[in-house]
């Protein structure tokens, strides 16, 4: 075969080549195939002391059946946990000790069957209380003492009445008593230009959920401490990112998994104390990587502008192709439709 011929033949397949790497479709199944390579994690813990039964936790001590939490001890049965002691059967609960069955409370001590209340202590069946002491079945209450079903009372008297209440009956009477008093059409507080619910500490945050110390973001839920980012689930400390879910410690990182401590990352799950990665998985510490698989500096963002560029000219970049793994629990069953 002549010289010509062969290096015309050798380029034709070079360019069919291109086309089937940068084609969406096997985009997603390189993906895949990285995914599945390596091991997958079961659990995900960091500094975690005795706590083996968590998920997505940090620094908690004697934990059990927590996930999404971070500084507990001696707490079992609940998600998004942070900073809590001697706490069970709770949700979205911060700075608390000795709680039960609560729902988005803040700075509570020894109180039971709790919800939107801060700075409470032995309480007992309460709706949107603060900075309350001795109070049982109230709803809407400021800086109240020894109070039942909103009714002011001496401590002797107060002690009194609620050793004779069945905890049913005081359950009952207090969802009667929601029903009388205003309630807020959102929990925003210290918050500006906000719109969602359960918003603290907050500037321009559009449609957020469950949020903490978040600015110029949208789209979130279950978030704090972000600047710039836009549609997350489960993000700290981290800021321009975006379609980011369980997340940790990110800068300028778009549509990842499970990553950490990282920059500059696209198309990644797994992937820890990195920069600079496209469409891996399970990396740590590592740069300049693309399917896993290292290359120069230089080598890098050429191939990074060849396949982006070739991905946004088919519409395709920018879309969430993510296997189900990015969506749904990380389990077993999921596995067979990667």
């Amino acid at each position: 075969m002549p010289y010509c011929l062969m290096i015309w033949r050798s380029f034709l397949c070079y360019l069919s080549f291109m086309d089937f790497l940068y084609d969406p479709i096997y985009f997603l199944e390189e993906l895949k195939k990285v995914q599945l390579k390596g091991p997958r994690l079961g659990m995900l813990q960091l500094q975690a002391l005795n706590s083996e039964y968590t998920f997505a936790t940090d620094q908690c001590k004697n934990c059990y059946l927590i996930m999404n939490a971070v500084r507990n001890e001696d707490c079992m049965y609940g998600r998004d946990f942070y900073n809590n002691d001697d706490c069970v059967d709770c949700d979205h609960i911060e700075d608390c000790q000795l709680c039960y069955e609560c729902l988005n409370c803040h700075h509570c001590y020894n109180s039971d069957y709790l919800q939107d209340c801060d700075n409470c202590r032995d309480c007992f069946v309460g709706y949107d209380l603060k900075g309350c002491e001795s109070c049982t079945g109230c709803v809407g209450l400021r800086k109240a003492k020894y109070q039942l079903f909103n009714q002011q009372y001496s401590k002797e008297k107060y002690l009194e009445k609620i050793k004779a209440l069945k905890p049913q009956e005081i359950w009952a009477r207090m969802q009667d008593l929601k029903h009388t008093k205003p309630r807020l059409y959102a929990q925003v507080f210290n918050s500006e230009n906000c719109t969602g619910e359960y918003i603290h500490h907050c500037q321009n945050a559009h449609a957020c959920f469950d949020v903490e110390r978040c600015q110029d973001v949208g789209y979130l839920t279950e978030s704090k401490n972000l600047k710039d980012s836009w549609d997350v689930f489960i993000l700290e400390d981290s800021e321009l990112c975006y379609e980011i879910s369980s997340s940790h410690k990110l800068y300028n990182c778009n549509f990842c998994y499970m990553c950490g401590r990282s920059r500059d990352l696209e198309y990644c799950e797994f992937v820890w104390d990195s920069q600079h990665c496209f469409g891996c998985a399970g990396l740590v510490r590592k740069k300049f990587h693309i399917f896993n698989q290292p290359y120069s500096e230089k080598e890098y963002f050429e191939k990074l502008d060849e396949i982006k560029s070739d991905l946004k000219a088919k519409g395709e970049y920018g879309r969430t192709h993510f296997p189900s793994s990015y969506s749904e629990e990380d389990t077993v069953a999921t596995w067979e439709r990667l």
